[in-house]
């Protein structure tokens, strides 16, 4: 839709599908690009941190096949950063971001897809929601927040980021999260409602165990039997990743050589 904005996340899951209009895609990172830009050029002052949706667009970055200006690039990054502290010192005394955990886990998984270092106490404060439960909704669960959270501390493991005993803590954080999902997973197969489940899913194919899961082919099952439901871009871009077996994690290392 032209009258939109273009989603970050839309050109994400098209990067992470197997077919792929390079036009159509060049031409959609430019909009994206001429957005963002415009949005954190040096003259423009951001009053609330937008952390969830600038991660998504440096996570669409890293997978482009055409790396974009890297001073503009670090700019951002810098911003995220930045972000990343202003959304928990703005709400210190509430003692969450001032967004939503569910951005926060964002800024830092895109940090990490960026090979970027992460202060440890930016992470130990996601370990410890994590630890008091406290990414879910008052009378319900979250599990989206916890699927993003997982997918950051793996790939802060993942890609070495820190030390040893805190990738051991990360880990465990992972187990648990995951172990979580398949205990609550509901009898339809989803995790916690259809538009969460593939974030869900994600956690499985970020960490090698969709096959001894069989938690993980109730949940393709059930998506596939209901894929009538995903019918905005949005959602769509929610899902594709998994129906190609991506995680967000795959751009960290993603190899296009053959499309330059």
């Amino acid at each position: 839709d032209p009258a939109q904005d273009p989603d970050p996340s839309v050109y994400l899951a098209l990067r992470l599908a197997a077919d792929h209009d390079l036009s159509r895609e060049k031409q959609y990172l430019g909009q994206l690009q001429d957005l963002f830009h415009r949005r954190y050029s040096q003259s423009t002052k951001v009053e609330w941190p937008e952390t969830g949706r600038l991660a998504l667009y440096l996570r669409g970055l890293r997978a482009t096949c055409h790396p974009p200006d890297h001073g503009s690039q670090r700019s951002l990054v810098t911003w995220l950063k930045f972000y990343l502290e202003e959304d928990w010192t703005g709400s210190r005394h509430h003692g969450h971001p001032l967004t939503s955990y569910y951005q926060y886990s964002l800024g830092v998984l895109a940090l990490c897809v960026h090979h970027k270092r992460v202060r440890e106490e930016v992470i130990r404060r996601l370990l410890a929601a994590e630890h008091h439960s406290s990414f879910s909704h008052a009378g319900g669960r979250a599990t989206d927040t916890a699927a993003v959270a997982a997918l950051a501390f793996a790939c802060l493991e993942r890609q070495r980021l820190v030390g040893t005993r805190l990738a051991g803590e990360l880990r465990a954080a992972t187990l648990r999260i995951r172990k979580r999902m398949v205990e609550e997973q509901d009898p339809d197969g989803f995790f916690g409602n259809i538009y969460s489940t593939p974030w869900a899913m994600q956690v499985f194919i970020a960490t090698n165990t969709c096959r001894e899961e069989p938690a993980y082919g109730q949940a393709m099952t059930a998506v596939l039997e209901n894929l009538e439901a995903f019918t905005t871009p949005a959602t769509m871009a929610q899902v594709l990743p998994v129906l190609y077996s991506h995680s967000y994690l795959d751009i960290a290392s993603m190899y296009c050589q053959e499309e330059l």
